[in-house]
């Protein structure tokens, strides 16, 4: 196939809206600092007692979320390859897909970015949670 038969996507990053910023800044951001620098923060401060390990965590972990998140897509007469910064890309073909649908916020937020937290079923650095899509 060449290259013109190819449409790639990259993620939106930016909220939408007002009321798509403070649903990310007050519902998600919240629950997500909590569990990936906090909680992990803490757990090995506890067992080591080195506020420099301590702090070396949660970075490491956000560096792995952000190695592995999509950084775009490809479309394709065969199917979607998800792209990511580090990994080999993952490929889908459209004999695999039953639909495709616009997934509404609350299923975003809740199956997508806080559950399961690792690995996130929803792995773009996005900062909205508006026009996302469901693949089944």
């Amino acid at each position: 196939m060449n290259s013109s038969n190819l449409i790639r996507i990259t993620p939106r990053i930016m909220p939408r809206s007002v009321s798509d910023f403070c649903t990310g800044l007050f519902v998600v951001f919240p629950v997500q600092f909590l569990e990936l620098f906090l909680v992990p923060w803490l757990i090995v401060f506890l067992f080591s007692h080195s506020r420099l390990a301590a702090l070396i965590a949660p970075l490491l972990l956000m560096l792995v979320f952000i190695a592995f998140s999509v950084s775009s897509i490809t479309l394709s007469s065969e199917g979607i390859r998800f792209h990511r910064l580090f990994g080999v890309p993952k490929f889908l073909p459209w004999s695999f897909i039953s639909s495709i649908e616009i997934a509404p916020r609350w299923e975003l937020i809740t199956k997508g970015w806080l559950w399961p937290l690792l690995p996130a079923r929803e792995m773009t650095a996005s900062l909205t949670s508006l026009r996302h899509y469901r693949i089944s």
